[in-house]
């Protein structure tokens, strides 16, 4: 049986496919994230890559998006109606950040915003259980805090040993280590990572370096595991004498792993807000928060205004010592 898990969280949407009782697949949707995939918008062509295969673009609000391809015919300063296929990604370790990008489409296509979370997986056709803040949470029972553990750590064990994620301005980095000898820890790996990457929704470049492995015959077997095991449609690259390969998938955001590592003041805010309306009580609900975390909930009051009318309860903010 295949179901999503659902949760219209505040500040965010969350959502869990359960395959025969296990989470293989998790989301998280910004609810103010300006430009989400699937967006069809009006942008002004600003400058030709020097290629003159993409261009700079102006978006509706001012900001500046990646279009690629160029459609034939149009000049700088021309309007091209165009889909967001990419989210802007913010770049860890730096304070730069990759722009949206973009693709063409037919001018007659309709305008339109990109679609919630919600509408993406109701789009799949599959059961979807909604879950409330009342009673069972159904996203906890599913494995839902060790996977948010997984994103905060980058670490992800496995029998006999241990996978571990570092997202870098170019690609996502991963480091196979453990205990068994180098065939069977690379074996035991190759499944786990074809999971991981589909559980925290991993796109782009994926260098993974797996044990060295000086048979060829070894390195086909790993190969073949993965294969075996990766459910994501994907291009990679064969392990080499080093015991490196390379991954490529399709990408139109941030893995759980990155979101967070691009905001953890922001995630860390927003997992309390969803504790503190699971809380049961009455009277004032007092919320103390790290320095960074309060003043985050001050420039968002409607979080704390969501807070308030989903609890019935006054909400008293405290900043402490972290």
């Amino acid at each position: 049986m295949m179901h999503w898990l659902y949760e219209a969280g505040i500040g965010e949407e969350r959502a869990a496919l359960i395959e025969q009782g296990r989470l293989t697949e998790a989301r998280i949707q910004r609810q103010d994230e300006p430009h989400l995939p699937g967006a069809i918008i009006d942008v002004k062509l600003l400058a030709r890559s020097a290629g003159g295969h993409r261009a700079r673009a102006l978006m509706p609000d001012g900001s500046e998006a990646m279009l690629q391809p160029l459609p034939k015919g149009v000049s700088e300063g021309a309007i091209v109606r165009a889909e967001i296929v990419r989210e802007a990604l913010v770049e860890p370790g730096t304070l730069r950040t990759k722009p949206p990008r973009l693709r063409p489409v037919a001018p007659e296509t309709p305008l339109r915003p990109a679609p919630s979370l919600i509408e993406r997986i109701e789009s799949q056709g599959l059961d979807i259980v909604r879950c409330i803040a009342a009673g069972t949470d159904s996203l906890a029972d599913a494995g839902w805090n060790e996977l948010i553990d997984e994103a905060e750590t980058g670490q992800i064990g496995f029998a006999g040993g241990m996978l571990t994620f570092s997202p870098t301005p170019a690609m996502m980095v991963v480091d196979v280590d453990g205990d068994l000898a180098p065939r069977a820890l690379a074996l035991a790996a190759a499944p786990a990572l074809a999971e991981a990457i589909r559980r925290h929704g991993m796109g782009g470049s994926i260098a993974v370096d797996f044990p060295t492995l000086g048979d060829k015959a070894d390195r086909n077997a790993v190969m073949a595991a993965f294969d075996a095991a990766m459910s994501t449609a994907c291009e990679r690259t064969a392990i080499n004498g080093f015991g490196l390969m390379q991954i490529v998938i399709r990408r139109t955001g941030a893995s759980l792993i990155e979101l967070h590592a691009a905001d953890p003041v922001r995630w860390q805010l927003l997992a309390r807000l969803r504790s503190a309306e699971r809380g049961i009580g009455t009277g004032i609900l007092r919320l103390d928060l790290p320095s960074a975390e309060s003043q985050l909930l001050g420039a968002r009051p409607e979080w704390l205004d969501a807070l308030q009318r989903r609890t019935g309860r006054m909400v008293a903010v405290s900043a402490v010592s972290a």
